[in-house]
């Protein structure tokens, strides 16, 4: 079967890579074992988030810090899904790609997360790298249409994007602060809704690494 390493990268921050990388995680982790490795030695967002609550047994996945992760501890795993440190560039991503069954890219629709993006990307397009996919994450309601209009910009430049993209929902920083999975937040009716966005994303994922 092998090992599926999915790595979850951004040169900007606050675009949702370590709620991706840990709700992916979680819906992955139905298919077959899963472990997340948080590679932010800074921050430890994703660690943090996910062994804050003690005694929640909504994590069915294994989480390590990347200080603790080894090749061999790897093979135990049908996926591995990687929270990068941050602040990727141009070189990183292209390493990060070659190293990944499949590269996650988050953007927020903002103006300032996707500024540069299309550039930070040329070296993948000119390389000819197709394993990897912009996420478009935290994407306001209609009629504000700034989620349609960076598709369309990502699209026309010929940048790969996940048909589903992740609507704003404050859910997420709840989650984040409880220590709970996304659709275990209470009172918050879109928490489920995110918690499906990621859900149909994860079949995109599954579909894309076999």
């Amino acid at each position: 079967m092998g090992l599926k390493l999915i790595s979850v990268a951004s040169e900007k921050g606050g675009v949702g890579k370590s709620t991706t990388a840990v709700t992916l995680a979680a819906h992955l982790s139905e298919s077959g074992k899963t472990l997340l490795v948080d590679a932010d030695e800074r921050l430890h967002s994703a660690w943090k988030w996910t062994t804050k609550k003690e005694g929640y047994e909504g994590w069915n996945f294994d989480v390590l810090k990347y200080a603790d992760f080894t090749e061999k501890l790897a093979g135990e795993y049908e996926y591995v899904v990687l929270d990068t440190k941050g602040g990727e560039g141009k070189s990183e991503l292209t390493t990060l790609a070659a190293a990944s069954k499949l590269l996650i890219i988050p953007c927020k629709p903002d103006g300032l997360s996707a500024d540069g993006l299309v550039e930070t990307l040329q070296p993948l397009l000119a390389g000819a790298v197709t394993n990897y996919r912009v996420l478009l994450t935290d994407v306001p309601p209609a009629p504000n249409s700034d989620g349609l209009d960076l598709r369309l910009e990502l699209d026309a430049a010929e940048i790969p994007l996940f048909a589903h993209s992740i609507r704003h929902a404050v859910a997420v920083s709840k989650a984040a602060r409880e220590g709970v999975r996304v659709r275990d937040v209470k009172g918050d009716r879109y928490a489920k809704l995110v918690w499906m966005d990621y859900q149909i994303v994860c079949r995109e994922v599954v579909k894309y690494v076999g």
